[in-house]
């Protein structure tokens, strides 16, 4: 089983270098510093790189309320990686919209991998140009990491990247890899158990980032509006978006948690429960995997409790 799993790791990193993430080498007689870019990254690099010797892990980019697709790198970060790291984990694809200034350092920089690369992305408008070029709500979506699905991908690919990157412990690399494979395999199954008969139930979705939800918990989408993460909105936008949720009949509103308190009050005062979720942006270094396993437990209880909350209305009314 072990030998299985290394070879397609072997597989996912070649894909990968074929899609242009240059060749990783590090010092193999050293310690190595591996930094994340942003947290579900990071978080998911922990559940691969836990426990290894002289590996260590940080996360670069400080709490978002915005979305992170909107960060920018300051000198200050691209200090810390030329000078301290010896590879940077991005998820790459339009996540980062620096990914070019990273690969930009070639041999002068650390060893880049972009995991993204060679995944499966929701795509509602397929293009030509595949990465940060892309405008937010066209184009391969990157918020994979929302999905306990594409966890799984994620964390292969990471474990390809570090088996590459350290090979003196690619056998612990392995092993971690697939040992959270079956705790996200865990957390899935308990997440779905949890909203089993919610399937034909109409919600909403109004950040880009839920659309994995929603998949993995096979929720029927009746609208998704196009907002950025953590956005407040005018009268007029407001009622707008009153008036395409009132036609799509949607009982449920998934968004983003950080999402301004007037908008959800609206939400709500419109009839409608709201499931705020956690996206994953407006967490610290240090709040590993384990973390992000009860983020996504806690996620799917959110969305029950806004069933419920929808179920309640109806009986009052």
């Amino acid at each position: 089983m072990r030998r299985a799993f290394a070879m397609a790791l072997a597989m996912i990193f070649f894909a990968s270098a074929l899609s242009g993430c240059r060749p990783l080498v590090a010092d193999a007689d050293g310690p190595i510093s591996v930094y994340a870019t942003f947290y579900p990254i990071y978080a998911l690099a922990d559940a691969v790189m836990r426990d290894v010797p002289d590996a260590t892990l940080h996360c670069l980019a400080q709490p978002q309320d915005d979305c992170l697709r909107s960060y920018q790198l300051s000198d200050w970060d691209a200090a810390l990686l030329t000078r301290g790291a010896d590879a940077v984990i991005a998820g790459g694809r339009g996540l980062e919209s620096f990914e070019s200034t990273l690969f930009g350092w070639g041999e002068d920089g650390p060893a880049i991998s972009a995991v993204l690369y060679n995944l499966e992305l929701y795509s509602p408008q397929q293009s030509a140009v595949d990465g940060e070029a892309q405008s937010h709500f066209q184009g391969p979506n990157p918020h994979l990491y929302m999905s306990l699905e594409g966890a799984k991908q994620i964390v292969e690919s990471i474990s390809a990247t570090m088996v590459s990157l350290d090979p003196a412990y690619a056998e612990q690399y392995i092993d971690n890899a697939q040992a959270s494979i079956k705790a996200l395999d865990g957390a899935l199954v308990s997440a779905r158990s949890l909203l089993a008969g919610y399937s034909d139930r109409r919600v909403a979705l109004m950040s880009e980032a839920l659309v994995y939800v929603a998949r993995d918990y096979s929720l029927d989408v009746a609208e998704w509006i196009e907002r950025e993460t953590g956005a407040a909105c005018g009268d007029n936008e407001l009622a707008a978006w009153l008036d395409r949720l009132d036609k799509a009949e949607a009982e449920v509103v998934l968004i983003e948690r950080q999402a301004p308190q007037g908008l959800r009050e609206a939400l709500e005062g419109a009839g409608y429960a709201v499931a705020p979720i956690d996206v994953l942006s407006t967490h610290v270094e240090g709040e590993g995997f384990d973390r992000y396993l009860e983020i996504q437990g806690e996620n799917a209880q959110a969305i029950l409790d806004a069933f419920e909350r929808a179920d309640a209305r109806k009986e009052q009314h």
